[in-house]
């Protein structure tokens, strides 16, 4: 084994990281990628091999070819721009794919990455593209296979990455805002909180969302609440008991739609004393 092969051998393993991408996302019928109200499923699979990538934590980056079931972008050839470790051991992989023909792209983050040459299991999210791609998003989940080379020498060992999720030409994000909020002071320092919350998918889509209700004096949160809708709003109705000193509560929301589109919002909710 060489020297840069052998700098490089950490990378290779992770064995522990199946549960940690043990989310999957079925497999689903192929429709014709377009600009749409439902997100279309996706297929693409991914030949791949190391090569050494000292730029880059690990020691190694992936590269290789490709081919989905889509006619915008039937094959091409992929390579690792960015990897990043997120763990001991562990890294995300951002990944630029170029389709034969047009030279159009899009850039997926892929993780765990060491998933894929291991013959396990990860998840995957395109976040942008160029050319007729240029709104291309997506999210699925992939399961990979090793397919030659020697485990103890990493630059020989060669692999195919399946990916399946759903991808749509729809760069939009949720719309997220507070449409109602009224907090009503009651006895013995509580209060009541009426919230409702726009959580709508410019597709009409389901939106999944996380909220928290923090209170600042703590830092500790009062309200978790997480799940998916199909509605254009959500309304809760919550009795609290804050810290006397507290003046105002803070809400945190993160929302995605069905591609992975992302908002937050951050708002303070102000308390009567």
């Amino acid at each position: 084994m060489n020297t840069s092969a052998r700098r490089v051998l950490r990378f290779k393993g992770a064995r522990s990281l199946v549960p940690l991408a043990a989310v999957v996302v079925g497999v689903f019928a192929f429709v014709p990628l377009s600009a749409s109200a439902a997100p279309a499923s996706f297929q693409l699979v991914f030949d791949g091999h190391h090569v050494v990538a000292p730029q880059f934590p690990g020691g190694l980056a992936h590269v290789g070819t490709f081919t989905t079931d889509d006619t915008l972008c039937a094959s091409g050839h992929a390579e690792d721009i960015a990897v990043r470790e997120i763990g001991m051991d562990t890294f995300e992989a951002t990944r630029l794919f170029t389709c034969d023909g047009s030279g159009a792209t899009f850039t997926a983050i892929i993780r765990p990455m060491n998933s894929e040459c291991i013959g396990s299991l990860g998840v995957w999210r395109i976040v942008s593209g160029t050319g007729p791609l240029a709104d291309l998003r997506g999210k699925g989940s992939f399961t990979s296979v090793v397919t030659g080379g020697n485990p103890d020498d990493p630059v020989t060992v060669t692999f195919r990455v399946t990916w399946t999720g759903a991808v749509d030409l729809d760069a939009t994000p949720p719309k997220l805002a507070v449409t109602r909020h009224a907090v009503s002071k009651l006895r013995r320092g509580r209060y009541r909180l009426n919230l409702t919350l726009a959580l709508a998918d410019n597709g009409g889509g389901p939106v999944a969302y996380s909220l928290t209700l923090i209170d600042p004096t703590t830092r500790k949160a009062v309200v978790r609440k997480s799940g998916t809708t199909g509605a254009a709003s959500k309304h809760w109705t919550w009795l609290l008991k804050p810290r006397p000193r507290t003046r105002a509560l803070r809400l945190d929301v993160r929302a995605s739609d069905a591609v992975g589109n992302q908002a937050t919002l951050r708002q303070k909710i102000p308390l009567k004393k």
